[in-house]
């Protein structure tokens, strides 16, 4: 499985890589929404875990993009937020998102949601 993980704290995003990479995952990292949607139009993730305030476009504007250019094959979306509800926090229009974590979690909760999210994103394409 794919996985495009979008985060601005590059600490977290090597340690995101390792992890998951380590589990059998091919795992792109990008660290704001410019390079993010760069590495979608490269090669569409199964799963996009995106942080909500990610500089250069946010959550908001990647997902937006997504839905313009991929409205009918997206990927499964997961949102890293600071936030108490994701709906409210995005405003405006709200994305839909195939699940969420809010910070801090624990990496073994992320794998939990990307292998739920990713078990649906298998089951869509069959």
């Amino acid at each position: 499985m794919r996985l495009l993980i979008a985060d601005s704290d590059p600490t977290l995003t090597e340690l995101y890589e390792s992890y998951f990479s380590d589990k059998g995952y091919q795992v792109v990292t990008a660290s704001n929404g410019l390079q993010c949607l760069r590495s979608i139009r490269e090669e569409l993730p199964d799963v996009l875990v995106l942080e909500h305030k990610l500089p250069w476009g946010g959550a908001d504007g990647v997902l937006a993009c997504l839905r313009q250019d991929y409205p009918f094959a997206s990927p499964e979306v997961i949102l890293l937020t600071s936030q108490k509800d994701p709906q409210y926090s995005i405003g405006g229009e709200i994305p839909e998102v195939d699940g969420y974590l809010r910070k801090p979690f624990l990496m073994r909760d992320l794998a939990r949601v990307i292998q739920r999210v990713g078990s649906q994103h298998r089951a869509a394409a069959q």
